[in-house]
């Protein structure tokens, strides 16, 4: 058995009530509450967690209209130093929860900050107690090391690895304001982000756990189309979303090839504007189509065992855009690609351009 290591830096909490949870966590803090748009105002997640602190006593601010944007990750900073904040919580999707990671180690390391986005070590260093609490469930971000962040002021981007949250409290009925196809891809996403992990993993225990959630979060999906307001399914989801990213699958992986599909995805956000939950569910099944040619036994392993399907990898791939399809999400772009505008785009993967090209030209409509 490979060496490998059980991260357990964040206190995964399960709760359908969050209430007394935040009273306890927040208790002698002064607390900034970090969230997007407003969805949370939307499904009750900004109530719960303003009321509970206003009846603790908890002083707050709150820092509305945050983004993976690195100017407003700054701006944030800026205001929790200006009011003493001693303790973050960000509710809402990946990029909320991924800005609310980027204050709290900016807290401390602000004039850096930038450095560690780029691949400077921040693991284990010193930031503000952070509690994140996802309302758009699939990123897995509340339950790992990364935080993503983009400069538009410069077109630059790049992610931050080792900023844990301390707790991350999972509540399925935030995520009953979504509209179907958002429920959906809530469930497909997860799918996709288990899989990277399952794929290749040598590790008989972890992969047949992996196997379990791809297999559950594929039939709480599937019951979340008749029955949106199943919170079960969506706890499952929900709970296989931040699983994605912890250390419990994968853990006897000897290539990370299946890693590649987050390089992949990519381009179809620069080439059709396309969203990111779109565009890792279109390019999955053509990923393992062509990765399948490097990697056979690994491939056919995961399509028999996750979905049932004992034909050939191609056959199987077919089968998987039939089964993503018949969720009723576009796995097609309309338009056309050169293989310049293909070519253009960085992208580190051990596939060569022509089979990046192959992908990527293979989900243009026909």
């Amino acid at each position: 058995m490979r060496d490998f290591n059980f991260r357990n830096d964040t206190k995964l909490l399960f709760r359908n009530d969050i209430r007394e949870t935040v009273s306890e966590i927040t208790k002698g803090h002064k607390v900034m509450l970090v969230y997007g748009s407003g969805s949370i105002k939307q499904n009750g997640c900004h109530e719960d967690i303003t009321r509970t602190l206003v009846d603790s006593g908890i002083p707050f601010i709150e820092y509305g209209g945050s983004s993976r944007e690195f100017e407003k990750i700054e701006q944030g900073i800026r205001l929790a130093k200006t009011n003493e904040v001693t303790m973050i919580i960000g509710a809402g999707g990946a990029s909320v929860m991924d800005s609310a990671k980027l204050m709290a180690f900016g807290f401390y390391h602000e004039p850096d900050l930038w450095d560690y986005v780029k691949g400077k070590p921040s693991y284990g260093l010193k930031r503000l107690p952070l509690a994140l609490i996802p309302t758009y469930p699939s990123s897995g971000s509340e339950n790992g090391l990364g935080a993503v962040t983009v400069d538009s002021r410069n077109g630059d981007f790049g992610t931050a690895y080792g900023i844990p949250a301390d707790y991350a409290i999972l509540c399925p009925r935030y995520s009953l304001t979504l509209d179907k196809e958002m429920t959906t891809y809530t469930g497909l996403v997860t799918l996709v982000q288990l899989s990277a992990c399952v794929l290749g993993d040598r590790n008989r225990m972890s992969y047949d756990a992996g196997i379990s959630y791809i297999r559950n979060v594929l039939e709480a999906t599937k019951t979340l189309q008749n029955n949106p307001d199943d919170l079960n399914a969506r706890g499952i989801i929900m709970l296989g979303a931040s699983l994605s990213t912890s250390s419990r699958i994968g853990i006897g992986k000897e290539d990370n090839f299946a890693y590649d599909i987050y390089e992949l995805e990519f381009l179809p956000e620069k080439l059709f504007g396309s969203s990111y939950r779109r565009s890792l569910t279109s390019v999955f099944p053509l990923f393992l189509k062509v990765m399948g040619k490097h990697h056979a036994e690994d491939v056919r392993k995961y399509y028999a065992d996750a979905f049932g399907f004992d034909s050939s990898i191609e056959e199987s791939t077919r089968k998987l855009i039939g089964l993503f399809s018949d969720f009723g999400v576009e796995m097609c772009y309309e338009g056309e690609i050169s293989r310049k505008q293909v070519d253009d785009i960085p992208c580190q993967t051990e596939l060569s351009k022509d089979e990046i090209f192959e992908i990527m030209n293979a989900l243009i409509r026909k």
